[in-house]
């Protein structure tokens, strides 16, 4: 087995170990199979496959999701924006946009499986709920 191969396989077992995915003795077991006997150059967790595609995963969900909640707000803001110019003053209408947005954010907090939409949408009803029952009384 070549070496580049060995040092690929070692890091991975490293990486099993580093985060109990296998038992210690079984990772340690395996080390030294595959080193025969010659593990004095550790190679470290962090350059295990596993490790570097979990961070380029993380990177790419945190993207996402800032992607997400910036249309979510641009919307919101787009909403806010056609009120003001078109139909200032009333407040029927105003209220109109923001339970369309609370209920585009549930309903894109149900489709994506995202809570904080789920519960952005559902806080925002309950408050405009509240708004409305605290005008009418």
């Amino acid at each position: 087995m070549n070496a580049q191969r060995k040092k690929i396989i070692t890091s991975e077992i490293n990486y099993w170990k580093q985060n109990k995915l296998l038992p210690e003795h079984y990772c340690d077991f395996l080390i030294t199979l595959y080193t025969q006997g010659d593990h004095e150059q550790e190679i470290s967790a962090t350059e295990a496959v596993l490790s570097k595609k979990k961070r380029k995963f993380k990177v790419r969900a945190v993207l996402i999701q800032s992607l997400y909640i910036l249309i979510a707000f641009a919307l919101l803001g787009i909403s806010l924006k056609l009120w003001t110019q078109f139909f200032d003053g009333q407040a029927i209408l105003l209220v109109g946009f923001l339970i369309v947005n609370c209920l585009l954010w549930l309903l894109a907090g149900r489709l994506l499986k995202l809570l904080y939409f789920t519960i952005s949408g559902g806080a925002g009803l309950v408050l405009i709920v509240i708004f409305i029952i605290n005008t009418v009384i």
